[in-house]
């Protein structure tokens, strides 16, 4: 089965793919039934997402920590949220989707324009601290190179391609990824790149979704092949 929409873009960040209905007024929201319990799940991602969301808590939401955690629907989601996290060690990601739609919610944001900005903010702090060494003061000419291992240290799931298809564009290829995350993770993704290439001194370039398919199974999770276009712009 094959999912198609027209493009998405950084310069249009509202836009976003979904792979469910429209939510009805007083409907639940959908990333709060996870396919999982909290802690169980086999994609994973780096502690560093899980900080970054922490510290947007304590920025964005009235009332810190203590208000985020009443907002989450259940104790196993508030237990999940309540440990340390390690910048360095993986965790099941799903309760990264919940908490960000959560956040949204709280901020007043629709989930994708908070995907959206998560992404920027996490990427300038991963030039300026946790990936220093690998991307900043570093040239665009080889980015597409230093793009790879960057996706391999994030999350232990799906496959990585980075390629260059010019002077001025990078495709960029994820597959084997979970279908459930992806209202969230594709304008997370696209914001992302976007602020990857500002903080790198490209801050006009446009990240658009090119391709979405359907492509296998693990388990019951329906698996996805996303593509997006990075044209670099000064």
């Amino acid at each position: 089965m094959t999912d198609t929409w027209g493009p998405i873009s950084s310069e249009r960040p509202s836009s976003r793919p979904s792979t469910r209905p429209p939510t009805a007024t007083g409907e639940r929201a959908w990333y709060l039934d996870l396919p999982c319990p909290p802690g169980e799940g086999t994609f994973r991602s780096k502690g560093i997402a899980y900080r970054g969301l922490a510290h947007l808590v304590t920025s964005r939401v009235e009332g810190g920590p203590a208000a985020f955690a009443a907002a989450l629907p259940t104790p196993a989601l508030q237990r999940f949220f309540d440990q340390p996290f390690l910048a360095s060690s993986f965790y099941d990601m799903f309760p990264l989707v919940a908490g960000s739609g959560v956040l949204a919610s709280l901020a007043r944001i629709p989930l994708d324009v908070f995907a959206h900005q998560q992404g920027r903010t996490q990427a300038a702090h991963d030039v300026e601290h946790a990936y220093r060494a690998l991307l900043q003061g570093k040239s665009t000419d080889d980015i597409h190179s230093r793009l790879r291992p960057l996706a391999g240290r994030y999350y232990d799931f799906g496959e990585w391609d980075v390629e260059r298809q010019g002077p001025d564009r990078i495709r960029v290829v994820e597959s084997a990824l979970p279908i459930w995350i992806m209202p969230w993770f594709v304008p997370m993704q696209i914001g992302y790149f976007s602020g990857l290439m500002a903080a790198m001194g490209k801050p006009s370039s446009t990240v658009t979704m090119q391709s979405f398919r359907r492509e296998g199974l693990a388990g019951a999770m329906s698996l996805v092949v996303l593509e997006l276009a990075v044209v670099l712009r000064d």
